[in-house]
């Protein structure tokens, strides 16, 4: 296991869907600065956590903890967390739309 802790914003609303086997699931991309002011971008997902969910707007900043994955795609690198823990930061908006769901 690669654990890893990242703190950024989002950069959509979350979005849940059920699996085929009846699991619901939320993903989100979180985009983190570096200094030289290009975000990394990591790509998570994990069980949906329905008091949390309508709070994942654009824009929200959020702390992650979870299961670093990496890989390629399309020449460039892939990066996924498999949270376990996920945090507001700062105060959190109130929801006034509701996050996508497919």
């Amino acid at each position: 296991m690669k654990c890893i802790t990242i703190i950024g914003n989002l950069g959509a609303n979350a979005v849940s869907r059920t699996t085929t086997d009846g699991r619901q699931l939320m993903s989100f991309n979180v985009a983190v600065n570096q200094t030289n002011g290009e975000p990394i971008w990591f790509n998570c997902v994990g069980n949906l956590r329905e008091k949390l969910f309508p709070y994942l707007l654009k824009g929200q900043c959020v702390s992650v903890i979870g299961d670093l994955q990496a890989g390629m795609y399309n020449n460039r690198v892939d990066l996924s967390v498999n949270i376990d823990r996920i945090e507001l930061c700062g105060k959190a908006p109130e929801p006034t739309e509701t996050p996508s769901q497919q």
